[in-house]
């Protein structure tokens, strides 16, 4: 069997060819991991190039060499940024993303990698692999600058890309719709009714926090002389998590290092110079020394923003939790036992902090597991902020004392 439904011959030379113009790639070449850094090689390659081919995969089915949403980025001469899984199949998406460059018509290549293992076979992951190949110019400058200049400002970004589409249905391959915290901020779809659907679903899309493809069918009800069915991928372009530390006692010099361990932004703030500086925090990306509300005032709170407070004292935790409790952070966590928990919440409450604000901080904060230094709170932390950002079933201290401090509070215990 071959690792593509073509001969190897017909592929032999531009193989050859690939293989010739990628040998370096790795070394000069990223793998384009991150959003800002495939839409920043994309301005860049468009300033130079009056046109340039994305390699996008939008679906697999069974295993596959790389995940959904990676990316090669094509110029007119060959040269490439990003993989798309290597091998002969790579080769063969290089030498479509050539030809879509030429005729300016996107389309779908499909990986077959369902080859029985053997020494002449290229390719066994053992999936199926649909990879979008579309030409990139002057028209859609606009949207690679609106993607990174929401993501630099930490909003939520999905463009929105048709890859399939039924024959006869009133919609284009390639058309794009750039969607920016839920709302439509660049491109559009000719079809108003295709687009009205896309919106909808972005929310749901964006909380799952993955690039993925979705299937819109239509019937006779919705147009009688369109039935059928178009393909959508969403490409999400999320912003690098931000971490902000409040306060930079002992505990927090191993938080901001797991934290930047986790790939998160992080941010440190104390109103203290002694303790709020670069030697104690050498990899932070920002130190702040102000008072605490101060600070919280200065800093944008987004869904790609994550809380960590760890004050010396009660006092701290109210000012700070006051500035930030009703704001869409995605994590707040606030270290303390439980009286100390139980203090801060009863105090923000007689100030009017609805309840349901308050038992969404997680409070005390990390998983459930036995920790005692400092090293082993920042391991708990940084595992709960995973769980927040990614998912997971572990049980967090919180989730354990919640039914408590909901039940002391609705009573008005003073203490609980």
């Amino acid at each position: 069997m071959h690792c593509w439904k073509r001969s190897r011959r017909s592929l032999r030379v531009h193989v050859q060819l690939w293989r010739r113009r990628a040998r370096f790639r790795e070394e000069v070449h990223s793998a384009l991991s991150g959003p800002g850094d495939f839409y920043t090689a994309l301005n860049q390659s468009l300033e130079t190039a009056p046109r340039v081919a994305v390699a996008t995969i939008v679906r697999t089915r069974g295993s596959s060499p790389r995940e959904v949403g990676a990316r090669m980025l094509v110029r007119p001469d060959g040269a490439t940024d990003g993989t798309v899984g290597g091998g002969c199949g790579e080769a063969e998406v290089w030498r479509a993303a050539l030809e879509v460059m030429q005729d300016d018509q996107p389309r779908m290549v499909v990986v077959d990698l369902t080859n029985e293992i053997a020494m002449s076979t290229d390719g066994v992951c053992g999936g199926i692999i649909d990879i979008f190949v579309e030409p990139w110019h002057k028209n859609g400058t606009n949207l690679a600058s609106g993607v990174l200049d929401a993501v630099q400002r930490h909003r939520l970004v999905a463009t929105a890309t048709v890859v399939s589409r039924s024959r006869g249905m009133p919609i284009a391959l390639g058309e794009k719709l750039l969607i920016v915290d839920g709302q439509p901020h660049g491109g559009a779809f000719s079809w108003s009714a295709l687009q009205a659907r896309v919106l909808a679903d972005a929310p749901s899309v964006v909380a799952q926090g993955q690039s993925q493809s979705r299937t819109y069918k239509f019937d006779e009800l919705d147009k009688p002389e369109v039935a059928g069915q178009v393909g959508v991928f969403f490409d999400l372009a999320l912003p690098r998590p931000r971490l902000v530390i409040v306060g930079a006692g002992h505990v927090a010099v191993p938080i901001a290092e797991v934290g930047r361990l986790l790939d998160f932004e992080v941010v440190v703030i104390d109103d203290r110079p002694s303790f709020a500086n670069a030697e104690r925090f050498p990899g932070a990306d920002r130190i702040i020394v102000d008072d605490f509300a101060t600070a919280l005032d200065g800093i944008e709170i987004t869904p790609s923003t994550y809380v960590v407070l760890v004050t010396r004292a009660h006092t701290h935790d109210v000012h700070a939790l006051r500035r930030i409790v009703r704001k869409p952070a995605g994590y707040i966590g606030m270290i303390g036992s439980r009286r100390r928990v139980y203090a801060v919440f009863k105090l923000l409450q007689q100030e009017g902090v609805p309840l349901e604000d308050l038992l969404r901080v997680h409070a005390p904060i990390g998983l459930d597991i036995k920790t005692e230094t400092p090293g082993e709170i920042a391991v708990s932390v940084g595992a709960e902020l995973l769980k927040a950002r990614r998912g997971g079933g572990a049980a967090s201290m919180s989730d354990l004392l919640r039914p408590q401090y909901r039940y002391s509070l609705s009573k008005g215990d003073a203490d609980i």
